[in-house]
């Protein structure tokens, strides 16, 4: 899962729930899909700010 989401973000830094859900093709049973969502959205957002700082965005 982090493998996949590290490919989303790479190809859209900013993606929806959609995105995340169609991205995320592995099979968990955990049932922390809507955990697995938010920290995909955080580490979108810390990206970003990492961008900002550095003069990328």
């Amino acid at each position: 899962m982090i493998l996949a989401a590290a490919s989303l973000l790479a190809s859209k830094p900013h993606p929806t729930d959609s995105d995340i859900d169609q991205s995320m093709t592995n099979i968990c049973r955990c049932g922390t899909y809507d955990h697995i969502r938010r920290a995909v959205h955080r580490a979108a957002e810390i990206q970003a700010e990492h961008a900002a700082r550095d003069g990328h965005a």
